[in-house]
């Protein structure tokens, strides 16, 4: 299942962050959102999977379907439920919880949700072999790198097998030698058929892991396509942002 956005808008306190914002992203695809810090990439992010409401648009995702002018927010709020089991995130800050082990990192959601505790356990284990963490299960988050407490966010993100994965800035101040290790993740991630949006500021990251960019200036989409932009860009925005 791929993505659609319509005309998608937001604000804050009557400062408009995101203008009439419209992209499709095909399934299976990883694409990349790109800009300057305050371009709307993050508020964008947050927008597809309605930790951020937008204003107007619509939006198709992970089998779901959303209008937003005049949404009725008490069925809102029950549908974002709904499409956070199917769209996970990955955060900057990694947000694991610093008293719990980072097998109980992952396996706290699930459990929650109902999922036998012996079943996300196995699952656990298999997803920390996955991103090569699994001799870290019984460790504590303050005891991980960086690098390593990324993976263990992916991993927990994963741990719900989400249709489609949103990651935040995922390479913030990470040397690298360990953003290495996060672009053969998303690859390998890419390859089982995940569809993911990477928020990034990163180009040299981005060339390493699109399969899409969309780049924004302002609240606005200024370039949008393949790969292939990032050594052909068809705007002079882009062509400079490439070059800073």
């Amino acid at each position: 299942m791929g993505i659609e956005v319509k005309r998608l808008s937001k604000s804050f306190n009557g400062n408009t962050v995101l203008k009439d914002i419209s992209f499709k992203i095909s399934a299976g695809e990883t694409t990349v959102l790109l800009g300057s810090s305050g371009a709307g990439k993050s508020t964008l992010l947050r927008m597809l999977n309605l930790l951020e409401t937008p204003d107007a648009g619509e939006m198709k995702i992970a089998g779901m379907q959303f209008s937003f002018l005049d949404s009725n927010k008490a069925e809102l709020n029950k549908q974002a439920n709904q499409l956070r089991r199917k769209v996970g995130m990955v955060f900057q800050q990694y947000n694991l919880w610093p008293h719990m082990s980072v097998l109980e990192n992952l396996i706290e959601a699930p459990v929650c949700q109902g999922i036998d505790k012996k079943q996300a356990i196995a699952k656990a284990n298999e997803l920390l072999m996955r991103v090569g963490l699994a001799e870290k299960a019984d460790s504590w988050p303050s005891s991980l790198s960086g690098g390593q407490q990324q993976r263990v966010a992916i991993a927990r993100a994963l741990m719900l097998s989400p249709d489609v994965l949103l990651f935040d800035e995922p390479t913030a101040a990470l040397d690298p030698a360990i953003t290495n290790q996060v672009v053969d993740v998303i690859k390998e991630l890419a390859a089982s058929g995940i569809t993911q949006v990477v928020v990034t500021h990163e180009v040299d990251f981005a060339k390493k892991i699109a399969d899409r960019v969309v780049y924004l200036e302002n609240g606005l989409i200024v370039e949008e396509g393949s790969a292939a932009h990032f050594s052909q860009p068809k705007t002079k925005e882009f062509s400079a942002y490439l070059q800073h």
